[in-house]
């Protein structure tokens, strides 16, 4: 049996996908059967990112990702986390332990 590679082009709209150096994320679920570099996103974190686009890496994003689930099952599930700020410090660069993303990133 042998392989065959398509190469295709699908338009999405604006709010649909946001693109990180080689990979987009979007919302649209087919697409991830299609190409390896196309992740899964929810609606409201696809938002999240889109307010930080042109500033975006993928080490950034996938640091973000890690880092809200560090936070939510540290915490349980019952806090809220200030996603914007999150990503603030990851862009930046500065490094913090889990524990000072406890302590100042939880949405009041």
């Amino acid at each position: 049996m042998s392989t065959v590679t398509f190469n295709f082009s699908v338009t999405l709209d604006e709010n649909e996908f946001i693109k990180v150096e080689d990979h987009l994320f979007t919302t649209r679920e087919s697409l991830k059967r299609e190409e390896p570099k196309v992740d899964l996103i929810n609606p409201r974190c696809l938002s999240i990112l889109k307010e930080f686009e042109g500033r975006l890496t993928m080490a950034v994003v996938q640091e973000w990702l890690l880092l809200s689930r560090a936070l939510d099952q540290t915490c349980s599930y019952h806090s809220k986390w200030d996603d914007h700020k999150l990503l603030e410090e990851l862009i930046s660069g500065r490094e913090h332990p889990v524990s000072w993303y406890i302590e100042n990133c939880q949405e009041v």
